[in-house]
């Protein structure tokens, strides 16, 4: 198993019935997270027995990369990582500017199960640890060698439907000792399971909430998302709005525009009555076309004339241009792969 996946507590523990001291723990995870080595035979200032020990008892990642695609651009770079148990889960690393952003999963599959998206296709399988979720990271950092700027939860899974273990992952992240990257820089992207945007406001932490909206009605929503139909669009911005007050952090709304679907100017008008009093982004993504889907990407006239629209009503709107396209690693195309 990998050393990241114990705890803390009782990795000092098992040192201490060793022999080991207890600072080699805070050296092996300066060595892990700070210098990014690929084996502990890198760890130097360690003993040779102690490395010999770490050797013979764990291993440095459970995660193995087995395969990598870059896109044409070369902005884009999207991760193919195996399981300790066979599955398989992708992560993706997106640059821009002095931005270096690593997009990563949180589930196997997806339950959402959201009509125009791949990762639910094949269905759901299970959750990532949070240790899972960690190593997506740092394996991605030593491949650039170079630690991300940001970190989005914006790959396969709902992260709010892994609360306990979004929550540990988020904690390691931003703590000094491990990642060092602030929660300012951490985007979790939800469905919108409601309870649990109220548990996370409880956590007191002050991450980014982009709430993956792609409809300015209930109706319209149930029928491209069927999973959310339980939470009315109403209760959702009240929660969000909550949410921004406790921790400062302004809402985003990710907007799949999808042809003949979503698109109008009447939906246009619908979502700019629905979010005209929150404090907020708004995110528009033309859709990116997934094999065996039958949605389409509306014309570049429609979409101007979406965002135009709620540019001229002073909407915070900007649009995302597709990254990573030809690799299938933009919004929405991350999927399931089989043992």
């Amino acid at each position: 198993m990998s050393i990241l996946s114990y705890n803390e507590t009782d990795l000092k523990e098992t040192f201490k019935n060793k022999g080991y001291k207890a600072f080699s723990l805070n050296q092996i995870f300066e060595w892990i997270f700070k210098k990014g080595v690929k084996s502990f035979d890198e760890m130097t200032n360690l003993s040779k027995d102690l490395r010999n020990f770490l050797k013979k008892n764990y291993s440095l990642f459970s995660l193995k990369l087995k395969k990598t695609e870059e896109s044409k651009d070369q902005e884009t770079k999207k991760y193919l990582f195996e399981l300790a148990d066979g599955y398989f889960i992708e992560a993706v690393l997106i640059l821009s500017d002095k931005r270096k952003t690593i997009c990563v999963s949180s589930q196997v599959g997806c339950p959402v199960k959201c009509t125009f998206c791949a990762s639910g296709k094949k269905g759901f399988f299970r959750n990532l640890l949070a240790f899972e979720i960690i190593e997506q990271i740092l394996q991605v950092a030593n491949d650039i060698n170079e630690k991300p700027t940001h970190i989005v939860f914006m790959g396969m899974g709902e992260p709010l439907l892994n609360l306990e273990e979004l929550i540990k992952a988020i904690k390691i992240i931003s703590n000094e000792k491990y990642l060092k990257i602030s929660q300012r820089k951490i985007t979790v992207s939800t469905a919108g399971i409601l309870e649990n945007i109220e548990k996370l406001r409880e956590k007191d932490l002050k991450v980014n909430l982009a709430l993956s909206l792609h409809a300015p009605t209930d109706e319209i929503r149930k029928k491209i998302m069927p999973y959310t139909k339980k939470y009315k669009l109403s209760d959702l911005i009240s929660s969000l709005n909550d949410y921004a007050f406790n921790t400062k952090r302004d809402i985003s709304f990710e907007y799949i525009l999808i042809e003949d679907i979503n698109d109008s100017i009447e939906c246009a008008k619908k979502l700019y009555l629905l979010l005209k009093d929150i404090q907020c982004s708004i995110n528009l993504i033309p859709y990116n076309e997934i094999e065996g889907l039958n949605f389409k990407r509306p014309n570049h006239k429609k979409t101007f004339e979406f965002k135009s629209f709620l540019l001229s009503k002073k909407m915070n709107v900007s649009q995302r241009y597709t990254k990573g396209n030809d690799i299938l690693a933009s919004c929405g195309q991350l999927a399931i792969k089989q043992r």
